[in-house]
């Protein structure tokens, strides 16, 4: 038997999976937070334009938005960090040597 699902179940699940990713995002499981999204956002874009006629469309669209901001600003200050770490001068050590007071 096969259950059907309501505007409202496909928005709540849409909505709970966005929380979720923010959430590992912010707990440091990006991998996690990246497929929970992925996932979210594919039937976000799927039902897009039957969830605008829903109430907390608004809302939806926004957490998604937040969701997209965050796991790609997060994705671009990991690349930088790494750039900068790539090309960042060497650290030179001095090699003078120190004489002992007598």
């Amino acid at each position: 038997m096969e259950t059907e699902l309501t505007l409202g179940d496909i928005y709540e699940e849409i909505s709970e999976r966005m929380a979720q990713a923010r959430t590992k995002a912010l707990m440091g499981e990006r991998e996690e937070a990246l497929g929970l999204f992925h996932g979210a956002s594919l039937d976000y874009m799927r039902f897009r334009e039957v969830l605008k006629d829903y109430p907390g469309y608004h809302a939806l669209e926004h957490a998604f938005l937040v969701t997209l901001g965050a796991l790609g600003s997060e994705q671009e200050s990991d690349v930088e960090a790494k750039e900068h770490t790539l090309n960042a001068p060497p650290v030179i050590k001095s090699r003078r040597k120190t004489r002992k007071a007598a």
